[in-house]
């Protein structure tokens, strides 16, 4: 590893070398330097091992911080290890205790590898250990002898067994005959030696013997006694130790009875005969799946950790271990706690033992665990990262880990796809996929599960990038896994899943009967914390056969499906919104009930808050809020088929602006405190489902429905990529067509319903719901009449953001104008200068001009700014909204940099797109438009397409000419003007009017 911050530690440590001065590591920016080369590091490289750990070693010494001294051990260790270089004196007795634990981990590797390279790596560290004890230390002998067995066995890989076989012989000759005296210490040093060529061979005849040594041992030996206690272990130990080599459950078993036995009492050796006892017993809960086992396994290793420090040779494998363990447990019943102890556990083992690549493996796992638990994108990234350092780390040639490698580092590919749309890891989840089911040998009993991970990627290609070839594929893979593993839930359910979602394409009912008949498979098969996500794709698959058959059976049974789904314990919010939304499918169907539909929906809004929030972090949120994007259309649409208008602008409000409620005190309201709003002007919320529209125009007076058949969610879509492409080919024709399509189709007969109110038509305030929010409502019209031409138009996210009372009218205050006319990598602005001299001769305006314009100067200035003013270059993120930004000098501004709680009038966003968002994620519209809006300014123009630069200073000079003589609170008005005026001089081009929109009261 070489990078900027290795190189400026290494120079810092040369620095303290020269002037005796640690101070040095303390100084501005190095902190910065050691994180960056913290997260570069994987423990490798044993040069950058020593940089960093002498740096964080002197460090320590100058600021006695004990987590700088942790951090030297974790780097220096691999150094005494694996290398010969001379290391810090003060640093010795710190890296052999914490170094044991790895060398005896090579040893044990050494002993199941017939390389001879691998035992020599372990008699180089024991021999590093044994060389740097301190004379007097307490275990010298234990590492001593440590030693020797890695020199026995490293002769015995290089050919030569003399010695364990010359012990053997020995023993066998001084052993006395059962009843003498002499029998048990004859015995038991028969044992050890037959113990000892065992390690160093690996010859089971050995361990057989020296298992029946210890059995005739142990068979003397008393429980209060401490040498019975430790006959008691030995023969427990090595009864597991042929248990793990032979499966045979009676082994297991007695192993347990043994090793429970051996730790009944106080004992230097006991935590490490508790660990061994939660092994066993943790491998028994493996077989036979009884939480008790697993709770007994979690004690054992808890009360061993409880009683060694961190310099214990054990303490690394207890934190693996109890890593181990609560991801089990976690993986039974569902505990978040149990999960964040896992976390520590395996954060702490990763400390002692960072080279060790299974328990890297263990980190990717967990964290991916999180990753599915919150929707917590970063913790998925860390996932994928650490499968990617396994696969590096792991060597070709050991083809069954690679093989897991691979597979592991697919499915994590997989899922960073379907979170960030990122088609080049699609691509690499697909080929490390293959790759790892063609590494399996043809009796390997991961085939199936490999299969399923292949299928769900194929799935994945087709279910989020439309690859028609991939369904098929992903049947016929599924089809195999289920038929190499047929007791097996999971490709059962994966099976039927997919096809009824292979229906849906292909209309063949033979789809749908395989899908009813592979889920009833499934559930019979499925563990109980599986089986509500097998019941919801059973009653799915029912449901489909239902709409095509009318088979009363089906829907009777798909019913059923779901009240058992509802009945079982600790269901997630995912289960319980996915259960809500079949729930009002099936309440769609005839016989209708509309009034179980609205309950249904009614508890998906519920829902969707604690769903979207379990984040911390705003793109998870917004990504989960984005995949129910429309919840609330479809809610409002339930209500008003039950005749609860009321009811659908609650639901419609609550299942909107979540993200924004989360910034600012916010409470649910009624309908009621929703009209009183509207005293100065109706509100019209618009939105679009599968079966139609539906406007909810709002009054003091209450709420009056207005069915839009024609605004089906299919048309919608098909019409705004219409509007997309006339913008991007400048045809005005297709333009205008989708204009009048939105006056005939939505404006017009919301219009006639107010016009049937007492409405005086001054002033509209648009609501629009998820893909509507894309189209420029206010600019709907036919070429005779058009809603410009009817009433002045503004734009809400939501009802509630419209204040119940009118501020009090006042002079246009101090303004901040942004102007990048030069934008480093992007197209010259001239207008750009045009709009700052309109607002200086207007206005008490200062001006941030090109580089003048960085981001913290542009943060210092807007908390005392009554008018901002942008004139830049924008750029809309239409997947992540909140990643949206306008475009200054150094660094760009986001929606996320915005302050809260700012007290200001006008927000001018004269930028490219400043209000446009991905219909998915549209409910939430947390573009730049609404931020500014969030963020404290009452009014806000942004614009939903670039418009062209001089014609954007026109519109900006004659808007800020009305401010000027009217006030910020004339703003609507005064685009109004100024729009209508550009379209007056140019009606056939509505790209150069119909963008520019007006948000606030």
């Amino acid at each position: 590893m070489d990078s900027p911050a290795l190189r400026e530690l290494a120079a810092c440590v040369e620095r303290v070398h020269a002037t005796d001065d640690l101070g040095h590591t303390l100084a501005d920016g190095m902190s910065d330097h050691l994180s960056h080369a913290w997260h570069e590091w994987d423990g490798e490289d044993t040069e950058s091992s020593f940089v960093l750990g002498v740096f964080s070693f002197y460090r320590h010494l100058a600021a006695h911080e004990p987590t700088d001294l942790r951090l030297a051990v974790m780097a220096l260790t691999p150094c005494l290890l694996y290398d010969d270089m001379a290391l810090p004196p003060d640093m010795l007795p710190f890296l052999t205790d914490y170094g044991v634990c790895e060398a005896e981990l090579l040893r044990q590797d050494a002993r199941h590898s017939p390389d001879p390279a691998a035992a020599a790596r372990a008699a180089h560290a024991w021999r590093r250990i044994v060389t740097a004890t301190r004379a007097g230390h307490p275990a010298t002998g234990e590492r001593e002898t440590a030693l020797l067995r890695s020199l026995r066995l490293l002769a015995a890989r290089q050919g030569d067994t003399a010695e364990p076989d010359r012990a053997v012989a020995q023993a066998r000759k001084r052993l006395a005959p059962p009843g003498r005296r002499k029998r048990f210490g004859s015995l038991l040093a028969l044992c050890e030696a037959f113990e000892e060529r065992y390690e160093a061979t690996g010859d089971v005849a050995d361990h057989e013997a020296a298992l029946q040594c210890a059995e005739e041992l142990a068979a003397s030996a008393a429980p209060g006694d401490p040498t019975g206690r430790r006959l008691l272990f030995s023969y427990g130990e090595k009864l597991y130790q042929r248990f793990l080599r032979t499966a045979d459950g009676a082994d297991l078993s007695r192993a347990v009875d043994f090793l429970r036995e051996s730790v009944t009492a106080p004992d230097p050796e006991l935590p490490t005969r508790l660990l061994v006892l939660s092994c066993a017993l943790s491998t028994g809960y493996s077989a036979v799946r009884d939480p008790a086992v697993l709770e007994e396994a979690v004690a054992a290793a808890e009360q061993a950790a409880a009683l060694v420090r961190r310099d214990h040779k054990e303490h690394p494998l207890l934190e693996w271990h109890l890593a181990v363990l609560y991801f089990q447990r976690y993986g039974h019943a569902h505990c978040a706690d149990d999960l964040d102890k896992a976390t520590a556990a395996v954060a702490e083992a990763c400390m002692c033992l960072p080279r060790e690549v299974r328990l890297t493996a263990l980190s990717a796992d967990i964290e991916f665990a999180h990753s599915r638990r919150t929707v917590d994108t970063e913790r998925l990234y860390r996932a994928l990262v650490l499968r990617e350092r396994v696969v590096r780390k792991t060597p070709p040639e050991d083809t069954f880990s690679r093989a897991e490698a691979l597979y592991q580092l697919s499915q994590i590919q997989m899922f960073w796809y379907r979170r960030t749309g990122s088609l080049g890891h699609l691509d690499d989840a697909t080929t490390n996929g293959r790759a790892a089911l063609g590494l399996l040998a043809a009796n390997d009993s991961r085939r199936s599960r490999f299969l399923c991970g292949l299928g769900y990627v194929c799935f994945t290609r087709f279910s989020c990038h439309l690859e028609p070839d991939a369904l098929p594929e992903a049947v016929h893979l599924f089809r195999r896994a289920a038929a190499s593993a047929p007791d097996d839930y999971r490709p059962h359910a994966l099976l039927a899943t997919t096809l009824w979602q292979v229906y849906s394409v292909t209309g063949d009912s033979a789809d749908l009967d395989e899908s009813v008949t592979s889920g009833e498979r499934a559930l019979e098969r499925a563990p109980a914390d599986q089986r509500a996500e097998v019941l919801l794709d059973l009653s799915a698959a029912r449901r489909l056969r239902y709409g095509s058959t009318r088979d009363g059976s089906d829907l009777h049974r798909a019913q059923a499906a779901l009240t058992e789904a509802l009945g079982l314990p600790g269901l997630p919010p995912r289960t319980r919104m996915r259960i809500a939304l079949e729930q009002a499918e099936l309440a769609s169907l005839p016989p209708a009930h509309p009034a179980g539909r609205l309950r249904a929906y009614e508890e998906a809004v519920g829902l969707l808050p604690h769903l979207a929030l379990r984040s911390r972090y705003y793109e998870d949120r917004e990504f989960v809020l984005g995949a129910h994007s429309g919840l609330g259309a479809q809610a409002a649409d339930a209500a008003v088929a039950v005749g609860r208008p009321d009811r659908a602008l609650e639901l419609l409000e609550k299942a909107r602006g979540i993200l924004a409620d989360t910034l600012r005190d916010s409470t649910d309201v009624t309908a009621r405190d929703l009209c009183r709003s509207t005293a100065r002007g109706p509100v019209v919320t618009v939105s679009a489902v599968e079966t139609g529209g539906l406007a909810l125009v709002v009054t003091p007076s209450g709420v009056r429905p207005v069915s839009l058949p024609g605004l089906t969610l299919h048309e919608a879509r098909a019409r705004h990529t219409a509007l997309q492409r006339a913008l991007a080919s400048q045809a005005s024709d297709d333009a205008l067509d989708v204009l009048r399509w939105l006056w005939h189709t939505v404006c017009r007969p919301v219009l006639e319903t107010l016009n049937a109110t007492d409405h005086d038509g001054s002033r509209v305030w648009w609501c629009p719901v998820g893909i509507m929010s894309l189209f420029p409502l206010h600019a709907a019209g036919d070429g005779r009449d058009s809603v410009m031409a009817t009433t002045v138009s503004s734009y809400l996210p939501t009802v509630r953001a419209l204040p119940a009372t009118r501020p009090a009218q006042v002079p246009p205050g101090k303004a901040l104008v942004v102007a990048m006319s030069r934008t480093p990598g992007q197209a010259f602005l001239p207008g750009a200068a045009s709009e700052v001299n309109t607002l200086t001769r207007l206005l008490d305006a200062t001006v941030l001009h090109n580089e003048q314009a960085t981001r913290d100067a542009v943060l210092a200035a807007l908390p005392g700014t009554r008018i901002a003013h942008f004139a830049c270059h924008a750029q809309a993120d239409t997947r992540e909204p909140t990643q949206s930004r306008l475009l200054l000098f150094d660094e760009p501004l986001t929606p996320r940099n915005l302050p809260v709680g700012l007290d200001a009038d006008l927000a001018y966003l004269s930028a490219c797109a400043t209000s446009d968002v991905l219909f998915v994620g549209a409910d939430e519209a947390m573009h730049m438009t609404a931020a500014f809006q969030l963020a404290g300014f009452r009014h806000v123009i942004g614009t939903l397409w670039p418009v062209d630069d001089g014609v954007a200073s026109d519109i900006a000079d004659r808007f800020y000419t009305l401010i000027a003589a009217h006030g910020t609170d004339h703003a609507a008005q005064a685009l109004h003007t100024a729009a209508a005026e550009v379209r007056q001089a140019h009606p056939d081009r509505p790209d150069l009017w119909a963008s520019h929109l007006h948000t606030g009261p």
